[in-house]
């Protein structure tokens, strides 16, 4: 939630370096010690394991790379996550078994069509990310898994994406160039803002009350799913020039009987952790905005 959190860089003692190691041979030697592992929910928890404790590193670490116009960040790097990118990149790495496959895949997930753009990019996680990766068939919607069909809700609200486009500041221009080229680019991507219509934007979710009400059904969780959190009037348009729907992404594996959430967290520990599902929806205030999970169930492609 490259908008909304505040940017904090930590380092952590896991096996790759931060810095001096290339992330195209780090990838290469993640793909091959996973290479005895052949099922998806296998390598999905696999990778994503080893990615605990890594730090949180907010304001998108990951951008269109050298090419990109507006966000040179990297296509891809594993010494730091957000939500977003954790899950990017643990399921593009679980679903390749080539440096090639994985880079494509990256793109596919993170962009519309594979099209290393920023205005291609998956910006919004219910009007794009879930859409678009449902129809590109990476996940199946897995809310029905959990509970009747009559306990599941719907949040709606409206997405502005030429007025968001049009909140962007210099700081959100992430290039190697002095102040006034990025001014130039920062004029530029307001200039593009224009012909995107406001949308009614909706997603359906599994009331956190209901799930704290019976424990249980989050052992029905597919081990590997993607968990989004699911906001209801969550209006944000004053701050960032749209609302949203979701503020938050995780991965669910089963063990021993136990659901746990493992997640790029922006919260006190930031950094990527596991924890008890059940005890991290506990903490969930019943006053927050923040009302349901959506849950997508990964599937080979």
């Amino acid at each position: 939630m490259k908008s909304l959190l505040l940017l904090l860089v930590l380092w952590s003692s896991s096996a790759f370096s931060q810095t001096s190691e290339d992330p195209r041979d780090q990838a290469l030697k993640l793909l091959q010690d996973a290479s005895h592992l052949t099922q998806l929910e296998d390598r999905l928890e696999y990778f994503s394991g080893k990615f605990i404790t890594r730090p949180y590193g907010s304001n998108g670490p990951l951008g269109e790379g050298e090419i990109g116009r507006y966000d040179q960040d990297p296509l891809y790097r594993f010494d730091t996550f957000d939500c977003t990118t954790f899950v990017e990149t643990v399921n593009s790495l679980a679903r390749s078994v080539s440096l090639d496959q994985f880079e494509t895949t990256m793109n596919h997930i993170r962009y519309h069509n594979g099209v290393v753009d920023y205005l291609q990019r998956k910006h919004f996680t219910a009007m794009q990310w879930v859409p678009q990766n449902i129809q590109d068939g990476f996940f199946l919607e897995a809310n029905q898994l959990v509970l009747p069909a009559a306990r599941i809700r719907v949040s709606t609200n409206t997405n502005d994406f030429g007025n968001w486009l049009k909140f962007k500041t210099t700081n959100d221009i992430q290039i190697h160039a002095d102040d006034a080229i990025k001014a130039e680019r920062l004029k530029e991507l307001h200039g593009r803002a224009s012909g995107y219509p406001i949308q009614d934007v909706s997603i359906s979710y599994l009331p956190i009350r209901d799930l704290l009400a019976h424990p249980q059904s989050l052992q029905k969780i597919p081990s590997g799913s993607v968990v989004n959190f699911v906001r209801v009037n969550w209006n944000l348009a004053d701050k960032i020039g749209t609302n949203l729907l979701v503020s938050h992404q995780g991965l669910v594996f089963q063990r021993g009987g136990v659901a746990y959430l493992r997640h790029a967290s922006s919260g006190a520990e930031k950094r990527v952790v596991e924890v008890p599902f059940n005890d991290y929806l506990g903490k969930i205030s019943p006053e927050s905005t923040l009302k349901g999970i959506h849950l997508l169930q990964p599937i080979p492609r």
